[in-house]
């Protein structure tokens, strides 16, 4: 037996297959695009299109592991409810049968000119569209390479017989040897961490006649299961609700197996019965089918029992309560797992800028308060706002670390100047949150130094504020709606003037009230330098305002 050969093709076919699945995956990625991430916030509507859009992204980017890996991320960004995670999840389930279907598909001899055919309209079309459908059929070429290279190498297996033993143990003839397939399909797909590769696996197994379908059937089972470990890593270090999210998929998918290893062998049949042909001449295609009747079964039974799955998972992980000082530790959301679907990780840190922007509009309206009401306990609000700009600072660092990880992947154009922008944005409001603490500190200084400016001088300042918290809120209503609206420019711009106009009349009147000995001198350089970083957050939410209409990245 020639050792060598056969690892070298297996495992090479292996890497073929996985690299040629995540170049189909990042094509079908780039041509979805805005369509993927308005796919995830439409999930709210119910469970039904919980399952629907599970199943759709799952299709898309060919690994249920990573769709439910992007659900836990959702949950422990608060971005969707656990309930809304599991019914993703089950569609997630369903979705990656399509990969076992894919698979069937007799074109291995069609390979090459698949590949060629990819690679020449990837390069030679100018059309963008064109381009991401080439690297679509390059990677579906190269996932058949894969196949029919793992094909290949097996094939030399059907003269061992330590191999042939090894897998006979698992033919499904007694109840023991279906455990034991579902313990290697587990363990297989936690390895490899796709189900996806492991359904391909026991494909190529099953084409050379090394294992029967009884034996196949169990460790595409098991392989459900496994893809569960790559959800209860995602979910290591994450909120409440994210291990809640990682323990249903669990839940769901061992009692699944569980159920469906009672009924085994009547669901063996059941799967022979609908499928075309008999297992012997049909092999592939039977396989593809249990693994997609099993995943609709799981999902027929769990779909109406969510509500109560949920009330399990929450006895199990509880509510904690959080206190204040675990904040600046604890309050990023940012799952990282995302970056490998550029999409999805957009919109997560679009939720994380949104979350930002929060912080910032609180921090404006606590030095609203400081000025209109002059409070008692200004030193308080101060330290408020100084406590929001730490976190305001975190957010900007760890947002920014994010995206630039993000821009190291294949983007499209929109998408990279959607980064472009969100790195932008969140640099604008850090600089806001910067303005807001300088004026804090300021008021605060002459607050406890018993001084105060005029009436009319406090009166001039309170409208410039309520001027640029009206402009900033504005633009963050555009940017969690009407996100890129270019006519959303020529108001920001008539703003922003006004702005300009209301800080230069008020310096005007104040060297008036000066010649006048209305304001105190002592003073008087304190209301410049309020008015100076008015100024600077004007500039700050034209240039916010600038990014929401997509006109600077």
């Amino acid at each position: 037996m020639d050792w060598k050969a056969v690892i070298f093709q297996a495992v090479g076919g292996l890497g073929l297959f996985l690299m040629g699945m995540k170049i189909m995956s990042e094509g079908m990625q780039k041509a979805a695009g805005d369509r993927l991430r308005k796919i995830l916030k439409i999930l709210t509507v119910n469970r039904f299109m919980g399952v629907f859009v599970g199943f759709i992204i799952t299709a898309i980017i060919q690994s249920s592991s990573a769709t439910s890996v992007m659900a836990i991320g959702f949950v422990n960004a608060t971005l969707m409810t656990v309930k809304q995670a599991i019914s993703v999840e089950l569609g997630a389930a369903v979705g990656t049968t399509v990969t076992g279907w894919i698979v069937t598909l007799n074109v291995a001899e069609y390979a090459m000119p698949i590949v060629g055919l990819g690679v020449l309209i990837r390069f030679f079309s100018k059309n963008r569209t064109w381009q991401y459908a080439g690297e679509v059929l390059f990677g579906f070429g190269i996932l058949f390479l894969g196949m029919e290279s793992m094909k290949n190498g097996f094939a030399r297996l059907r003269t061992h017989e330590g191999f042939l033993d090894m897998f006979r143990s698992i033919d499904g003839h007694t109840f023991s040897s279906v455990i034991l397939g579902v313990f290697v399909g587990t363990v297989a797909t936690a390895m490899v961490q796709s189900s996806s590769a492991v359904v391909g696996i026991t494909i190529a197994l099953a084409s050379q006649g090394l294992i029967n379908f009884d034996g196949a059937l169990a460790i595409v089972m098991g392989s459900n299961i496994g893809t569960t470990f790559t959800g209860i890593i995602a979910s290591i270090g994450g909120s409440v609700n994210a291990k809640r999210a990682a323990l249903a998929q669990t839940i769901f998918k061992m009692t699944g197996v569980i159920l469906m290893l009672i009924v085994f062998y009547p669901f063996r049949d059941f799967v022979d019965f609908v499928t075309p042909g008999s297992p012997m001449k049909n092999l592939t295609v039977h396989i593809a089918m249990g693994h997609t009747i099993f995943n609709l079964v799981n999902l027929a039974v769990f779909l109406p029992a969510i509500e109560k799955l949920s009330k399990v998972v929450t006895i199990i992980f509880p509510d904690k309560v959080a206190s204040d000082a675990d904040m600046p530790e604890h309050f990023i959301n940012i799952d990282y797992n995302m970056i490998e679907t550029p999409s999805m990780a957009i919109m997560e840190s679009e939720k994380e800028i949104t979350v930002m922007s929060e912080y910032v509009a609180e921090s404006l309206n606590l030095l609203k308060k400081m000025s209109i009401e002059k409070t008692a306990e200004t030193n308080v609000v101060c330290d408020s706002i100084i406590k929001n700009e730490d976190r305001i600072d975190k957010y900007q660092l760890y947002i920014t670390q994010f995206l630039l990880a993000v821009s190291s992947r294949s983007l499209t154009l929109q998408d990279a100047a959607t980064v472009g922008s969100y790195i932008g944005l969140a640099h604008n409001l850090e600089k806001m949150g910067d303005y807001v603490e300088n004026i804090a500190v300021i008021v605060d200084k002459l607050t406890r130094r018993q001084l105060s400016f005029s009436s009319s001088a406090i009166e001039v300042m309170n409208n410039i504020l309520n001027e640029n918290i009206d402009y900033f809120n504005e633009s963050m209503e555009m940017f969690k709606g009407d996100f890129k609206n270019p006519a959303y420019t020529e108001k920001a711009l008539s703003r922003s003037i006004r702005l300009k106009k209301m800080i230069k009349d008020a310096k005007i009147a104040h060297f008036e009230r000066l010649r006048e000995k209305i304001c105190e001198n002592r003073v008087a350089i304190h209301f410049i330098d309020i008015l100076n970083n008015f100024d600077a957050m004007g500039s700050e939410n034209f240039n916010i305002a600038e990014v929401v209409a997509g006109r600077k990245y």
